[in-house]
């Protein structure tokens, strides 16, 4: 006879195994869209060009253009910092129920504001100028978003709406700033005025150059030291953690000195460090921190979600607005409040793409870059997950920076990327496809489990 405590003692275990279906259920239908899209990608160039090799020619140029030629995978990377945070701006949006078709504007915004404040506070140190680069940047971004999510959360007209036609405005006056009020008198092309070189961001090969100076290293220190205060808080309110200390106001001092402790001792002995070994020694590599900035931004959107009330209220009015309603969650702040933070990310991927990577160090006329759009399809590949848009947005970038060597190598067209993303795109949309082609069965009780939300991507 079956007692009621062992019946209870053995139903906690059937939810790990549950919980590692539905993980590789939700792995496995991306990763089999990537493979089938390819796979459909080799079918459409033999029938186009009527030979098998331009197939072989045409995959090998992609895979030794992204990874294996001189400086492929260091570009790959250059092209995925962008994605992701056009991506996570995209993202987010879904979390919170709203589809922000406007990254693309927010982006061209961001670009043009942190060309301003780059080149207009000329004499800052780089401590306070980088940093006031990137956050105009963000705000610019960040009021190009919220401008649809307060006409939305007043108004209720639809946020696709009103961001396709702001992307327009944004383009044009980010032609309209650079031609006219930005525009260099000392060079003969039309861009914007020169960016300073203290709001530049840092390449990778002169890391160990920069932080030889003490104003540099103590910028860098204290980022060091925010970010270790935040992963102290973090694990210390992990339950087999917390116990051991006594109050709240204790577990933020430990944090606290976390943070400090990791600070002093970058300031220390980050340069000697980095003097002694440093692995990017390519001075021509335009690989540069804004790596480091956007997979930190993943991992801080993704604590903002998953980890804090404010991402509870977002996720939630996604998924249920009347639900949210009826708890006291304030729909239209959280409305407005998403699509400033989708914003600000779209800024500060635009803000990257200028300081990072603008070889003439200013933002040109013709200025166009695609992310924001791309991106939606990163976002979906991802399922909205702010750590598993990294992997997704550097498989895009290093289609984006094969696609060259492609149609070189084999005289295929190199748009046919855009053929395989596009595949992509439709095999995650409509996952049923991918299921029944490679007759993946989803139980019933795995998909009783799921919660039904309202959510893009929830």
């Amino acid at each position: 006879m079956t007692t009621g405590a062992s019946t209870r003692s053995r139903r906690p275990r059937a939810a790990p195994r549950a919980g590692w279906r539905r993980f590789l259920d939700t792995v496995s239908v991306p990763t089999l869209a990537i493979i089938t899209a390819m796979i459909i990608g080799a079918l459409v160039i033999w029938i186009t060009s009527g030979r098998f090799s331009a197939v072989v020619l045409a995959y090998d140029g992609l895979i030794d253009g992204a990874f294996l030629k001189t400086r492929g995978l260091s570009e790959s990377l250059v092209a995925t910092v962008p994605y992701i945070l056009a991506s996570l701006a995209v993202g987010l949006g879904f979390k919170a129920g709203l589809f922000n078709i406007g990254v693309e504007g927010q982006f061209y915004i961001g670009a043009v504001s942190a060309a301003w404040a780059g080149a207009a506070f000329s004499g800052l140190p780089a401590i306070v100028h980088l940093p006031l680069a990137i956050l105009a940047g963000a705000v610019g971004g960040a009021i190009w978003g919220a401008i649809p999510g307060f006409l939305k959360a007043r108004t209720g007209a639809h946020e696709v709406i009103n961001t396709i036609m702001l992307n327009y405005v944004a383009f044009r006056l980010t032609e309209f700033l650079v031609s006219g009020p930005l525009r260099s008198r000392s060079a003969s092309a039309v861009q914007s005025t020169t960016i300073a070189h203290e709001a530049e961001l840092w390449s990778l090969y002169e890391v160990p150059q920069r932080l030889n100076d003490p104003l540099n290293r103590l910028g860098v220190a204290i980022l060091i030291m925010a970010l270790g205060f935040m992963v102290a808080r973090w694990m210390i309110v992990l339950p087999r953690v917390r116990d051991r200390f006594t109050s709240n106001g204790q577990r933020q001092q430990v944090a606290l000195v976390s943070g400090v402790v990791l600070g002093v001792l970058a300031f220390i002995g980050l340069s000697p460090l980095l003097n002694l070994w440093w692995p990017f020694q390519d001075q021509y590599d335009r690989l540069h921190v804004g790596l480091f900035l956007a997979v930190v931004a993943a991992v801080i959107v993704w604590w903002l979600l998953e980890k804090t009330t404010i991402g509870f209220e977002l996720r939630t009015v996604g998924a249920n607005p009347s639900a949210a309603r009826y708890a006291g969650i304030s729909i239209s702040k959280n409305i407005v409040l998403a699509m400033a933070i989708s914003g600000a990310l779209a800024g500060i991927a635009g803000t990257i793409e200028v300081l990072g990577v603008s070889i003439c160090r200013c933002l040109p006329l013709f200025f166009s870059s695609g992310y924001g759009f791309d991106s939606i399809a990163i976002a979906l590949l991802a399922k909205a997950n702010p750590l598993g848009i990294v992997p997704a947005s550097f498989l895009f970038g290093a289609m984006r920076n094969g696609a060259d060597l492609m149609e070189l190598r084999s005289g295929v067209s190199k748009y046919v990327i855009s053929v395989i993303q596009a595949l992509v795109l439709l095999f995650v949309a409509a996952p049923i496809i991918v299921r029944r082609l490679y007759r993946i069965r989803v139980e019933r009780r795995l998909e009783e489990e799921a919660p039904i939300t309202r959510g893009w991507g929830g």
